[in-house]
């Protein structure tokens, strides 16, 4: 059976554009000495090519100025940014006469100049280059490199950004939890250096979770002590329980109807295990009741089944300011069972009002018991 003829059409150059720009890439100066005078411009088209021998590929514009001299030259450095060097990038990405004007350099072969911060640099022979459009494509060998710690300067979206570590959010979700938890030293610094080794992650990890940390509140910058906690206080405690609450909300808004009577009976036995481990309105035992109270918790947002919900959950780290209130004597609230149960009867019967109602109750009173227990920890939290 013949095929019908495939007629090609010529892809648009606006979506192509924009479509490429999902690729995210590192940034780099591509530096060159060519009749006494140094040239450079921001790429961000590089790539490896061959590790024996060591070779690279950069791609660059035909009518930039750079592009020319690496071309006459036929020797270049490529300059790999770090994540705090933006402003060298917007320096090199455009025509001007003096893009070195401030930029501390070393001499690399040939007097090819070499930025003395750079993130990372390679030294580079062209061995043959190709013409491809409207670029030239230089394939290089790599006669020289260097690197020093730290993380990259990424491009994204025709913008540039940090190309943040998985390592980075793993630290901080680690400390935040606990920071929160009030696990740390109170009275004494948060020494870099100290948590690093202590976790086994760099330094760069944990002061990446350090400016998060003091962004969000929990964390101080002492001029003469260094990092230091900031005693809990009720706005970061109703903030978290707040976003509980919408989450939570959410999760109900969703549900098509009344909960299958196997996962009401499930979620019931769930509530029970709070009971044990409170006597005489105190709670008896702070991390059986944590785990209970969290448990009932994660399944109400386990109905949604979403994965994304539950990571956000995860990070409000509500577990970890009740700790840290019932830790400063506090007591659970008086109502958390109770309403623990006519939560569950709502979604049983699947009344989406008294559903809100009751979760918007619950989340007020479990508010004034935590604001109770940082009150009665005197500001020691």
């Amino acid at each position: 059976m013949n095929q019908p003829p495939v007629v090609e059409q010529p892809l648009d150059q606006a979506l192509f554009r924009h479509v490429i720009g999902h690729f995210m890439s590192g940034v780099a100066v591509i530096t060159t000495r060519e009749g006494g005078t140094d040239h450079g411009m921001t790429a961000s088209a590089v790539s490896s090519l061959s590790l024996d021998p060591p070779m690279l590929l950069i791609c660059a514009h035909t009518k930039a100025p750079t592009h020319a001299a690496v071309h006459r030259a036929g020797v270049f450095a490529v300059n790999v940014l770090g994540e705090d060097q933006e402003q060298l990038a917007a320096q090199f990405a455009g025509p001007r006469t003096d893009k070195f004007a401030g930029v501390a350099v070393d001499r690399g072969i040939q007097g090819v100049p070499l930025f003395a911060e750079a993130l990372a640099a390679l030294e580079c022979e062209v061995m043959e280059d190709v013409v491809g459009g409207t670029h030239r494509v230089f394939l290089a060998r790599v006669v020289g490199a260097r690197a020093r710690d730290g993380a990259p300067l990424a491009y994204f979206r025709g913008r540039f950004g940090r190309f943040e570590l998985a390592q980075d959010t793993t630290a901080y979700e680690h400390l935040r939890e606990l920071v929160v938890h009030r696990t740390l030293p109170l009275d004494g610094t948060l020494d870099v250096d100290s948590l690093a080794a202590r976790f086994h992650i760099p330094p760069s990890a944990v002061y990446y979770a350090m400016t998060r940390l003091i962004g969000e509140g929990l964390v101080g910058r002492d001029p003469e002590r260094g990092y230091v906690l900031v005693p809990l206080d009720t706005r970061a405690s109703d903030e978290a329980f707040d976003g509980r609450l919408v989450i939570e909300l959410g999760v109900a808004a969703g549900l098509p109807g009344p909960l299958d009577p196997a996962a009401v009976r499930r979620w019931r036995e769930i509530a029970a295990g709070a009971e044990q481990h409170i006597e005489h309105g105190r709670v008896t035992d702070v991390d059986g009741y944590l785990t209970a109270i969290e448990e009932f918790h994660e399944y109400l947002i386990g109905l949604a089944d979403n994965p994304t919900l539950h990571q956000i959950y995860r990070r409000l780290s509500t577990p970890g300011f009740m700790a840290a209130a019932l830790n400063g004597r506090g007591a659970p609230s008086a109502h958390a069972i109770a309403e623990h149960h006519d939560i569950i009867n709502a979604f049983a019967a699947g009344d989406s009002h008294e559903i809100a109602r009751l979760l918007t109750l619950h989340n007020q009173h479990t508010k004034q018991a935590q604001r109770q227990g940082i009150h009665d920890a005197g500001g020691r939290l």
